[in-house]
Formats: structure tokens, C-alpha cells, sequence
């Protein structure tokens, strides 16, 4: 596309280019545009946590938690919105403050305990930089904070590691690389300054149906209703 037989004929910053292409192609697969993440782009982790480790820090790869996660040897852990969800946990009421007059708002006041520690039932998740972070950073909290070393296993949305040597295998299911993430990466290709090609149209119809034909792949269980465990009429 770009005039050359191959890739070792281009210049570097051209090569350079073509590793830009085939990527942003290939983590389009784990991140399509339409948000539907299909199950294979799902990767099991497993977070170990010490006495008093509140939370842990999840890998850059990981995009979002999805699922349930698991407390091993306990049961599944349900989820907070967020840290403050944990304040208010562990916060308890204590009077409210009513203006002499009648008039306005009631404000009520909460006095904060510390947190509570035992085997955790709830989790949140928290990427706000804590003042020092240079990168966004996924950070998995426990509460009540652990008295004991405990083991999470969660699945999540992962982003793929970049594919750079040309022993790099990309990982798509039945391995349809060349009808998926070779036509999609043709249509990057096309933002390119030096392809003038007059087929654009034709690739970019190309990009579009390997993008229709991913979207077919996003479960590999299509029936998920039960056939034994109905409720009974007129119980």
C-alpha cells in the first residue's frame, strides 16, 4: 500500500508507521468502538493480600474489572462505588444540625471510625492519581480491610501487548487474522499521507465488515437461558 514489496524496503519512519497501524488495529479488537468487549479479551488474575493490605495495584494492561470477583476459600465479593461508598460504611450518625430560625437546610453529622478489619465482603476500584502516579493506575481496594492474608481472583478487560518482533503471533480467536485484523489495519493505513491509492473506498467497506464479523465473535455461548430451572405456574 505504501509502494514498497516489503516492509524492510520502506524507510524507518515508515516501518515505524506500519507497527502503528497493525497495533492500533489489533487493540481495536480488545476495545471496539462500539464498547462491546467480547469475552475472549478477558484475562484471569489473581491479587494476594496481606494482613492489613487494604488494596493492590492492578496492571497497565487492565482496563476494567468484569464479573464478580472471588474471594478464594470465602465466597464472591460485592461492590462499592467507590471510596467514599467506604466513609459512609464506616461512618456512623450523630445528630443533626437545624438552623435556630427553622428555616433552610438540615445538615446531619457523622462521626468517622476507623475501618474496619475482618474477611472482606465488599471492592471498589480506583484510578485517581494519588499525587505521584505518572501513569493511571487501576487500584483494587478490600473492605472491611483484611485481618488475615487473603487471595482475589477477578477477570478483566485487558489492552494486548503490542505486537513488535515478526515472531509476534496476535491472539484472536479460530486465528482470523486475515479476516479481521488484516482488513482493519489496511483501513489505518489509510490515514497515511503517502498511500493515494484510488481504492480507498473498497478497503474502507473491507475495515467495516471485518469489523461486523468481529462483533459475531464476542461469545462463544450463544444460549445462555436454562432449560431445567423455570419458575412453575401457579406456585
Amino acid at each position: 500500500m505504501l509502494g514498497a514489496d516489503g516492509v524492510l524496503d520502506l524507510p524507518q519512519v515508515d516501518q515505524d508507521r506500519i507497527g502503528i497501524y497493525v497495533n492500533q488495529a489489533y487493540r481495536e479488537c480488545y476495545t471496539p468502538i462500539d464498547g462491546k468487549r467480547p469475552m475472549w479479551a478477558e484475562k484471569k488474575f489473581n491479587l494476594n493480600f496481606a494482613a492489613d493490605q487494604a488494596g493492590a495495584d492492578l496492571t497497565h494492561q487492565i482496563t476494567s474489572v468484569d464479573k464478580i470477583p472471588v474471594l478464594v476459600g470465602e465466597g464472591p465479593l460485592s461492590p462499592m462505588t467507590g471510596p467514599e461508598a467506604e466513609i459512609k460504611a464506616r461512618s456512623l450518625f450523630s445528630w443533626d444540625f437545624r438552623s435556630p430560625s427553622g428555616r433552610g437546610l438540615n445538615f446531619p453529622h457523622y462521626k468517622d471510625n476507623e475501618p474496619e478489619k475482618g474477611r472482606p465482603v465488599w471492592y471498589y476500584i480506583d484510578n485517581r492519581d494519588h499525587g505521584t502516579d505518572s501513569k493511571v493506575v487501576n487500584r483494587f481496594y478490600l473492605y472491611p480491610v483484611p485481618e488475615q492474608a487473603y487471595e482475589v481472583e477477578l477477570y478483566a478487560n485487558i489492552v494486548p501487548t503490542d505486537l513488535s518482533l515478526d515472531t509476534d503471533e496476535p491472539r484472536l480467536p479460530a486465528d482470523l487474522v486475515w479476516d479481521i485484523l488484516y482488513p482493519m489495519a489496511q483501513g489505518k493505513i489509510l490515514a497515511d499521507p503517502r498511500y493515494n491509492g484510488d481504492n480507498k473506498e473498497f478497503i474502507a467497506r473491507m475495515a467495516d465488515e471485518a469489523r461486523k464479523r468481529l462483533r459475531t465473535l464476542v461469545s462463544p455461548q450463544k444460549h445462555k437461558g436454562s432449560l431445567r430451572l423455570g419458575k412453575r405456574v401457579g406456585w
